[in-house]
């Protein structure tokens, strides 16, 4: 990374330094620079293929990076135009804080470049959080069941009911269930007579079904209706859910399934949406109109509100355990504790890349303030000899840098909540919602860090004294 800046003094003639009237000549083009850009790049290839353990992986984070310094450093060098009216600003400190965001070695683009990707990957990070937070439905509400009894079988069934109830908050739901293959579909647009057929169409597994005379919570009719009642005399009824529907199966269709070695051909009378992410209140493909399977074997899936006490949640599991070994007792809370720890062990190292970046940027930020440090000091001394204040020349450079960091944290944000946008609805297919507070904040925190850095690194400009800068003239 050194070797790249090096090489360019190569180019730099004797005759620039000797004579500041020189105007600065075209240059050719440097192979050799070329080479170690080269270098560089494939560099961070490598260890990126090294650690992701794919080549492919590492072209998609080189691509993400550099589409990411593309869009930050065309978007710095757009704000830096535009803020450039106000340099006929009354305001004296102002006026000349935006002069000074253009003086040459200032390095504004690349500082707006490193401390926005700072606090781009910090704000993504915590964008995409709240929203995995949220689709998760991580905070049970009170009324929510938080533990699922499975494989419950029929003659267990009274007695899981009447241990569970006396220790539960409320009465749990029991949910009939049976398992069930398609092997044959008779349809409009889709006729699968063999079972190599249906799972070639994507619906070999075996799936749960069940059978009620209602829509739950968390579905919704898109097609059809809901039957009234038990099953009269006649063909068999099923509602199928909106993926299965894609497939080409459509109402009126006729299904065939195998339920426990029996073939049952049930016709599809609607069509339902599923909102997976609240499957707590039940979630299943098929659901039957209920008539044909109550001599069938079947078991139940009980929905419980356990006991919010910890030692009393355990207490119930041992004594399900311990009375029906078959039994499994899941523990919504329990594995939502787990997702919670692994989001945030993510979520922090994301935020460590990110704030590396960040504390890189307020490096060359010092790092820009020392090398104009010379001509800022010949300036402060013109302004002390005209009559300005140590607190003129404070405001002047506080607003320098305060603008400095509001379009670093600007810029950060909005790359921010498109990427949590992103990431959100196109790899992790979930609902995204703003979180306005998170891109608020950051703009403020980068503002302030900026502020402080730049404030700190430039005390010695502000508080020195005029007479020893003229006379170095």
């Amino acid at each position: 990374f050194a070797l790249v800046p090096l090489l360019e003094t190569r180019a730099v003639k004797p005759l620039l330094l000797l004579r500041a009237d020189t105007a600065m000549q075209a240059r050719r083009r440097d192979w050799v620079a070329w080479a170690s850009y080269a270098v560089v790049v494939a560099g961070l290839a490598a260890v990126a293929a090294w650690q992701a353990g794919s080549l492919e992986a590492s072209l998609y984070v080189m691509g993400g990076l550099a589409a990411v310094g593309l869009v930050l450093q065309t978007a710095s060098a757009l704000l830096v135009r535009l803020v450039r009216p106000l340099t006929r600003s009354r305001a004296f400190a102002l006026r000349h804080a935006i002069v000074s965001l253009g003086r040459p070695g200032n390095q504004t683009r690349v500082v707006l470049l490193t401390v926005g990707l700072g606090a781009f990957f910090i704000l993504a990070i915590q964008h995409v959080q709240a929203n995995l937070l949220n689709a998760f439905s991580l905070e049970l509400s009170d009324d929510a069941p938080d533990m699922f009894l499975i494989d419950i079988q029929r003659d267990q069934e009274p007695g899981v009911r009447a241990l569970v109830d006396a220790r539960a908050i409320e009465p749990a739901r029991y949910i009939p269930v049976l398992r069930a293959r398609v092997v044959g579909v008779a349809g409009s647009d889709v006729n699968l007579d063999a079972y190599d057929d249906v799972r070639r169409r994507g619906l070999g597994r075996e799936y749960v079904i069940t059978y009620r005379s209602h829509l739950e919570v968390n579905e919704v009719m898109q097609e059809g209706r809901l039957w009234d009642g038990p099953l009269p005399e006649g063909e068999p009824e099923v509602s199928i859910e909106e993926g299965i529907a894609r497939r080409g199966i459509g109402i009126g269709d006729r299904m065939r399934f195998d339920i426990a070695g029996r073939v049952v051909e049930a016709r599809v009378t609607s069509i339902r949406d599923v909102d997976w992410s609240e499957a707590r209140n039940g979630g299943f493909m098929f659901v039957f109109r209920p008539g044909p399977f109550e001599d069938a074997p079947r078991t139940f899936i009980a929905l419980v509100r356990a006991p919010r006490d910890p030692v009393a949640r355990a207490g119930l599991q041992r004594e399900l355990v311990s009375a029906w070994p078959n039994v499994s007792a899941i523990d919504v809370r329990e594995i939502i504790r787990t997702i919670q720890g692994v989001v945030q062990n993510i979520t922090l190292a994301i935020t460590i890349v990110g704030v590396i970046a960040l504390a890189s940027g307020m490096l060359i930020l010092v790092g820009a303030v020392a090398m104009t440090r010379f001509q800022r000091h010949y300036e402060a001394a013109i302004y002390r000899t005209l009559g300005a204040s140590t607190r003129r020349l404070t405001a002047m450079v506080a607003i320098e840098y305060g603008i400095l960091g509001s379009l670093a944290g600007l810029l950060g944000a909005g790359g921010a909540v498109a990427l949590s946008w992103a990431v959100t609805t196109r790899l992790l297919e979930m609902d995204w919602a703003p979180v306005p507070h998170i891109p608020a904040v950051g703009v403020a925190a980068t503002a302030l860090v900026v502020l402080v850095v730049g404030l700190v690194a430039s005390i010695d400009v502000i508080l020195r004294k005029p007479l020893g800068s003229l006379r170095g003239e």
